[in-house]
């Protein structure tokens, strides 16, 4: 298979960009009313944070949906094939293989490597740290082999650079940390019900990556107001009273308890990969307060913010410390944070600052076409 270069020239041609997700979406033929942007690919608007491109592409969505039988394959070999194969002898149509999630690139890009297959330049967004931070093993094998056939590379947590450092030095010249960003304009757009228990409770979102053994003992040492609800984990076992278990709900009645508790906690495991991330970013587009443990995954992103407090984690006496403190925040204190908090996700952490960033990166990785990608010192300038 050959690549042959397209007539993209800047501002003159769109730039045609195959985007391989790791996850499923729905393709629609009009905007739906109960997904995010990031959920739906239909002709009436750019997918995702594309559409803040100054110059829009020419966009192919491809998600991971696959025959039933392959799924369970790729499940257990933890990357997605299908889409390499689906789109194995399409590539010379577009200008870049965008790919968000190193899962789905490893296929394609053993292949390009073992068969010497010209293809466009490839960018990885590597969320996980490639499996999850391994440094063994026959996935960070395969990855390590992989990841050699990568132009570029972003990451969402500043400090996954330490991991590729150490694990995959030839990447560390042509990667960038990017902030991940929310959508303020629109999360702005919705509105939700009071309910009864407005400001009443604490809310806790997850089911999984979450330390609530650690939640729960600090939150059995206080004596606050305020009750506890988790929801997204009905395994969890608590004899509390004041404790409210909920299981996984509809997304606008999951809005509303968000948005209707007096402050948001975070306990996220310490991990040096990207997760919990949105869960972050929607909170504080919502204007809601947060308390949140200080690990990697979201440490760039409480520090952009003074209406996020951070605590120590697996320390129950911390949390219970912080979550005394802002239990007795006054009215004005709060709303000081909800305030900060939107204000962050309209500027440093929006996703018109992501969308400019790539933007940046896709038409230097392009504009390089014909030569050795060496864009990484240059990008990061």
């Amino acid at each position: 298979m050959e690549f042959r270069p397209t007539s993209w020239k800047g501002n003159n041609v769109n730039m045609r960009i195959l985007l391989l997700i790791n996850w499923k979406i729905r393709y629609c033929d009009k905007v739906p009313k109960d997904l995010q942007p990031s959920d739906y690919d239909c002709p009436q608007e750019t997918y995702w944070f594309f559409k803040y491109f100054k110059n829009k592409p020419d966009l192919d969505v491809v998600d991971i949906s696959a025959p039933q039988f392959v799924e369970k394959i790729e499940d257990k070999v933890r990357f997605h094939f299908f889409q390499t194969y689906k789109m194995l002898f399409k590539l010379n149509q577009y200008d870049l293989i965008f790919v968000h999630g190193s899962n789905s690139a490893m296929l394609l890009c053993a292949l390009k490597r073992v068969f010497h297959i010209k293809t466009p330049p490839i960018l990885d967004v590597d969320i996980s740290s490639f499996h999850q931070a391994y440094t063994s093993g026959l996935i960070h094998k395969l990855s390590q082999f992989s990841s050699k056939a990568f132009d570029y590379m972003v990451y969402h947590t500043s400090s996954q650079y330490d991991y590729y450092e150490e694990y995959f030095p030839w990447l560390k010249d042509k990667c960038k940390f990017i902030p991940f960003g929310v959508d303020y304009n629109y999360w702005k757009q919705k509105s939700y019900k009071n309910i009864p228990e407005k400001k009443q409770y604490i809310v806790c979102v997850g089911y999984r990556k979450r330390d609530w053994n650690t939640l729960l003992e600090a939150f059995d040492r206080v004596n606050i107001p305020e009750k506890l609800y988790l929801i997204g984990n009905p395994d969890i076992k608590c004899n509390n009273p004041k404790v409210k278990v909920l299981p996984f709900i509809p997304i606008d009645e999951l809005m509303t308890y968000i948005v209707n508790s007096k402050f948001s906690v975070i306990p996220l495991d310490d991990f040096n990969y990207s997760f919990g991330q949105m869960t972050l970013l929607q909170q504080m587009a919502l204007g809601v307060p947060i308390l949140a443990a200080d690990v990697p995954a979201i440490r760039d992103y409480c520090n952009c913010s003074k209406g996020v407090i951070s605590y120590t984690p697996y320390d129950p006496s911390n949390l219970a410390q912080k979550l005394v403190q802002m239990s007795n925040y006054s009215e004005d204190i709060m709303n000081a944070m909800a305030q900060d908090n939107m204000t962050a996700t309209r500027t440093s952490l929006s996703e018109q600052e992501m969308a400019r960033q790539f933007e940046i990166i896709c038409n230097n990785i392009v504009g390089n076409i014909n030569s050795t990608c060496t864009t990484g010192t240059e990008i990061n300038k």
